[in-house]
């Protein structure tokens, strides 16, 4: 594994995440806290379903040693080397305590923003995006080239959620619009020409194996809202285009312009796999995308 990505062992906080205390328990109270489940936990947590998928996503894959996705400040793709969690952590689950001993998916959190992207569910269907911290998006070509290099949706930054819980705890697969799957490919070194070996992230895979399951983990406070909301979370069309407008509109002094088409279009492109494709569409006919030519 590449050592750039080394950084200093630090517990990352995220905009709006509440800071826990540390709690002063008398030795008869222990037996009742030692009943709490992951449902109370604060930090980072398995993700258990598609619902849990919407705010920072933090993907590590079961190699040896233990690594996670990583995309870096040049929008370079690759699996870093687990870190231990900050020791100074207020976190108080002894599932996530590190002990000395080889990094665990239990024990894994993220130690550099780096290694985070963030999920966004596209309404009303199992696809989502994945946007790198720098803003741009993990997208795949044909022929199953991963990058991260654009600021736009098209529907290459399209992938489909498919959880494999049942087989990894936190367990899932990413496929792209090709049909393909993501995977961790290793590169064997090339001692003729003097090439090096190392891990490739690649989206050419056929079937879901070993490769092509990464473990994710959420922030516990993702899974809370999901759960308070019934279990299901509702995002309607219209408010995910004017969000979307949002983001990528750049001028009127702004006011926030949407196309004034129905968006029984956009329902139809849902259905076919172009949702985004036909966003970025809209958003060109009324030239409100900075990103259109």
């Amino acid at each position: 594994m590449p050592d750039e990505y080394n950084v200093k062992k630090k517990k990352l906080s995220f905009k709006g995440e509440t800071k826990t205390k540390k709690k002063k328990r008398k030795a008869e109270d222990d037996g009742e806290d030692n009943k709490e489940t992951n449902d109370n936990a604060e930090g980072w947590v398995p993700v258990r379903a598609l619902t849990d998928l919407g705010g920072p996503l933090f993907l590590t894959f079961a190699s040896e040693p233990p690594s996670c996705l990583t995309i870096d400040d040049k929008s370079k793709i690759n699996m870093s080397t687990l870190q231990p969690p900050s020791q100074d952590s207020d976190d108080e689950d002894p599932r996530r305590k590190h002990t000395g001993g080889p990094v665990n998916f239990d024990t894994a959190e993220p130690t550099a923003v780096h290694q985070v992207v963030v999920a966004t569910m596209i309404p009303d269907s199992d696809r989502l995006t994945l946007k790198a911290y720098n803003g741009k998006y993990l997208s795949s070509d044909k022929f199953g080239i991963v990058t991260a290099h654009t600021e736009a949706i098209g529907m290459q930054e399209e992938w489909t959620a498919i959880l494999k819980a049942d087989e990894e705890e936190g367990g899932i697969a990413f496929q792209n619009h090709y049909g393909k799957f993501l995977s961790v490919d290793e590169v064997a070194a090339d001692t003729g020409k003097g090439a090096g070996g190392g891990i490739q992230i690649r989206a050419d895979s056929e079937t879901i194996g070993f490769c092509e399951i990464f473990r994710a983990k959420i922030q516990a406070r993702f899974r809370k809202k999901a759960k308070k909301a019934g279990g299901e979370v509702k995002i309607v069309t219209k408010d995910y285009e004017l969000d979307q407008s949002r983001k990528f509109q750049t001028w009127n002094h702004g006011r926030v312009i949407v196309s004034n088409e129905s968006v029984k279009e956009l329902n139809k492109a849902k259905k076919e796999g172009r949702f985004s494709e036909a966003l970025l569409d809209r958003r060109e006919k009324v030239k409100s995308d900075r990103y259109c030519k």
